[in-house]
C-alpha cells in the first residue's frame, strides 16, 4: 500500500482532457500526443487527477474521494492507492 503520507505531482508530459462524458490522458512524447497510449479515466479517477497538485497527501485525496462519493475510508485509501500505483507505473504522475 502508498505510503499515504506521500504526496505527487501530474507530469508535465500528461494532458488531461474532457472530451463529453470521456475523461483521458494523452502521454506528450516530443510536442506530439502519444495516441497508442490513451488512458480512459472512470469518474473517480478524473476526481484523483484533478487533486493531484503536488500540495495534497494521498491521505488527503483519500479522504475527499470518501466524502465526494460516500464510501468507506478503507475502501476509498485501498482504490486510491491501486490508481496511484497505476499512475507511477504509465509515469503519469511523479512524487
Amino acid at each position: 500500500m502508498e505510503d499515504l503520507k506521500k504526496k505527487y505531482k501530474r507530469n508535465e508530459d500528461v494532458v488531461f482532457r474532457r472530451i463529453g462524458d470521456e475523461t483521458i490522458l494523452v502521454p506528450i512524447k516530443n510536442n506530439v500526443g502519444d495516441m497508442g497510449s490513451i488512458y480512459n479515466l472512470n469518474q473517480v479517477a478524473a476526481f484523483v487527477w484533478e487533486h493531484i497538485d503536488g500540495e495534497k497527501t494521498v491521505v488527503d485525496i483519500s479522504n475527499m474521494i470518501r466524502e465526494e462519493f460516500q464510501v468507506s475510508a478503507e475502501q476509498a485509501q485501498a482504490d486510491l492507492c491501486d490508481l496511484v500505483s497505476q499512475l507511477k507505473e504509465v509515469h503519469a504522475i511523479v512524487e
